[in-house]
């Protein structure tokens, strides 16, 4: 951990958490995001996940430049999900909020969503439109539904985990992220599977809050392997959400999402939808 001294102050009522790996080019930009916020009152947790770049340095003078933000380091690569249940176990605030390493929060994205959430205890979850970004410009801006249901499980992701504040006390009433090795790349998905499952609920702000990172290579990481990954976790969720056996068929979604050419892929993925 960097050697930063700490200061005496509130304890925060948001503490965003990051996990990095490898992300000199964008980690200053994302992090300077955060601080320029009009919520204050946060705390921020990074965690290096053994970077081979300068990423680790990088965070060690922004957390020399602001007493709110903690850097840890890990001695070995141990994946995403293991370094957000890092980042949450250290957590003194009472909202979670996620910020990836090369994506930008817009100015009052912590203050509303904390609003939301102060002011709606029905719910646990609260996510925002994001425009996605590649290295060509905007491309499109994505949009969620309002009020998420169970069975909406069943078409994917219901709140852009980038985007998300979470109530500590309900994340770690479901024990964290799961370090299934067969739920690789689809953690974040599984989470809220679990949040829903214990009874919680979401809600997504419809203003664009977040500018969403979404590269060209996304096609390289369409691998099989992930593939499988996400079948094996959509069954579990599924099963686990006690959603009705026609869902089922939305198995079959990553199977034929995987066949597609590249040129298609790319063209289905870019467009704007809700």
């Amino acid at each position: 951990m960097c050697n930063i001294k700490e200061d005496n102050h509130i304890t925060p009522t948001v503490t965003v958490v990051m996990g990095v790996y490898n992300s000199s080019t964008s980690l200053r930009r994302a992090v300077e995001s955060i601080i320029t916020q009009t919520y204050r009152n946060w705390e921020m947790i990074i965690c290096d996940d053994a970077s081979t770049d300068n990423s680790y340095e990088i965070a060690c003078r922004l957390a020399q430049e602001d007493n709110r933000i903690k850097v840890l380091r890990n001695k070995q690569n141990v994946g995403c999900n293991i370094v957000l249940n890092r980042c949450i176990e250290q957590a003194q605030g009472k909202y979670i909020a996620i910020m990836d390493s090369d994506d930008v929060s817009l100015p009052t994205r912590l203050e509303k969503e904390v609003e939301l959430l102060e002011k709606n205890p029905q719910y646990a979850i609260v996510g925002t439109s994001a425009i996605h970004f590649n290295e060509k410009g905007d491309f499109m801006t994505m949009h969620y539904k309002e009020r998420p249901q169970p069975a909406d499980f069943a078409h994917g992701i219901t709140h852009s985990h980038p985007t998300s504040m979470i109530r500590r006390e309900a994340i770690m009433k479901i024990g964290l992220y799961k370090s299934d090795k067969h739920m690789h790349r689809v953690e974040d998905y599984y989470m809220m599977v679990c949040l829903y499952a214990h009874g919680y609920r979401g809600y997504n702000l419809q203003e664009v809050l977040f500018r969403y990172r979404d590269d060209e290579n996304s096609f390289v990481n369409r691998k099989w392997k992930n593939r499988r990954n996400e079948i094996y976790t959509f069954w579990h969720a599924f099963h686990k959400l006690r959603l009705p056996f026609w869902h089922y068929l939305m198995l079959l979604r990553p199977v034929l999402v995987g066949m597609l050419p590249r040129p298609i892929y790319n063209f289905l993925h870019r467009r704007p939808w809700k």
